[in-house]
């Protein structure tokens, strides 16, 4: 994966507790921080999707349509059947 530099601007105290962070994890900052920002970016991302997922069920037609759906599923589904 390539990489890129960038120049960010911090609060002191958020920049002394990364440091503090890396150094116990013995770790560059430069990774805790790319780690930090790919967990925000994923964070980010799940609940963009999430929120495409429940507006998408706002819909009454739709979440009736699963509801139905689900309710078939559990009368016609042998719980012991699955494995777990």
């Amino acid at each position: 994966m390539p990489y890129s530099k960038i120049s960010i601007t911090v609060p002191d105290e958020i920049l002394n507790e990364v440091k503090r962070m890396a150094a116990e994890s013995k770790i560059k900052m430069s990774r805790l921080i790319a780690e930090a920002l790919a967990e925000k970016v994923r964070r980010t991302n799940e609940e963009h999707f999430v929120s495409k997922i429940n507006k998408l069920f706002e819909d009454p037609e739709v979440s009736g349509e699963q509801h139905n759906m689900a309710e078939d599923i559990a009368h016609n589904t042998d719980v012991e059947e699955l494995t777990w």
